[in-house]
């Protein structure tokens, strides 16, 4: 193999033209080609100097692949990743991995078989800033963690509704869009999660999919924490919008996470320490410590594209495999699961 990857991109949609971008600067990747079935995205390919095709299998038979890029609507991640893992190409998967377990099974399965790598793209755990904040949580510096807090509320605009309409219908909501990725920060900062209960709301929109979670999680080692997101209400306390990942989002601010230790607490992406003075008393009643951690957030994209060139070449492994992501599926799930029945789910392993 040459010291590039020669890759190209199947889907053009928001988070394809992302990837786009990220592929033609990296400096291992050969970009050969964009696929879409939108033939205005003959414009993207053209202006980053690559070949469109509007059949993705066409494009694998004509290019000279190591691997590709896939984001296409949820639906459809199972079987163009199959049918590229069957043609020997390392595969990345943007999240998730697929709508059902099921599916998710099917495509580990083909990868397996064909010997070729799998990633999937829950690219926040590129992000310097989770990277470090997962360090803190690991050295233990709260001490022992008993309670973590997560926000996500954002408004999502009439159009996004229309560009894509299987957003309206079931398995295109915010649970398997955007509450899939808190819980893969959750357990990619924290850890596994044992059981979830929720509660779900489609009231504002009135769609089939849901536009409202609150969501309580037991962790494997007895901590809980609790997630509220909604796609419905015009909010700046949202990952996208505090972290400033890209500039597809009007900014936000403040906090969005809250870890709560024995020894200290911590509020996320300001990276705000609370905690009494060493040696000290303790007790509500005592003054603490305020620490500013100077930590920083950064794109986590370009990361992200350069590891996939390294997993395709041969020097690393995907940070985030099928059966991870398979994982975070399942909680996610299990939200669903729950939602209809108003019941604690269990997560198997």
């Amino acid at each position: 193999m040459s010291a590039k990857a020669r890759l190209a991109s199947i889907g053009a949609g928001m988070i394809g033209l992302v990837h786009a971008r990220s592929l033609s600067t990296e400096e291992l990747c050969e970009y050969a080609a964009i696929c879409d079935m939108d033939p205005s995205k003959k414009e993207v390919a053209e202006s980053y100097g690559v070949a469109y095709y509007s059949d993705y299998r066409e494009m694998i038979d004509k290019e000279k692949l190591d691997g590709v890029i896939i984001a296409v609507p949820n639906d459809g991640h199972a079987t163009v990743g199959s049918y590229c893992a069957d043609h020997g190409l390392h595969v990345f998967m943007d999240k998730p991995i697929a709508p059902t377990v099921a599916e998710a099974e099917v495509l580990i399965r083909s990868t397996e078989r064909n010997n070729v790598q799998l990633a999937i793209g829950h690219h926040r755990r590129f992000n310097p800033l989770m990277t470090a904040m997962r360090g803190i949580l690991e050295r233990e510096e709260l001490g022992r963690i008993v309670g973590i807090s997560m926000i996500w509320g954002m408004y999502k605009p009439a159009e996004y509704f229309v560009q894509g309409p299987w957003r309206k219908e079931p398995g295109g909501g915010p649970i398997l869009i955007n509450l899939i990725h808190e819980i893969d920060n959750l357990r990619y900062l924290y850890g596994e999660i044992a059981s979830v209960y929720a509660e779900v709301s489609n009231a504002a929109r009135g769609f089939e999919v849901e536009d409202t979670i609150g969501l309580t999680l037991r962790l494997k080692d007895g901590a809980i924490a609790n997630i509220l997101l909604t796609d419905t209400a015009p909010s700046i306390w949202a990952y996208e919008a505090t972290m400033g990942e890209f500039d597809h989002f009007f900014p936000g601010g403040g906090n969005i996470y809250h870890f709560f230790g024995d020894k200290g607490s911590l509020a996320f992406p300001e990276m705000l320490k609370v905690s009494y003075p060493e040696g000290g008393p303790r007790g509500w009643q005592h003054p603490l410590e305020i620490e500013h951690l100077d930590l920083k957030s950064a794109s986590p994209y370009p990361a992200q594209i350069r590891h996939f060139c390294n997993v395709v070449l041969g020097n690393e492994t995907p940070r985030t495999t099928g059966r991870d992501a398979l994982q975070s599926l399942k909680v996610t799930m299990a939200v669903v699961e729950s939602g209809k029945t108003h019941r604690s789910v269990s997560i198997s392993s």
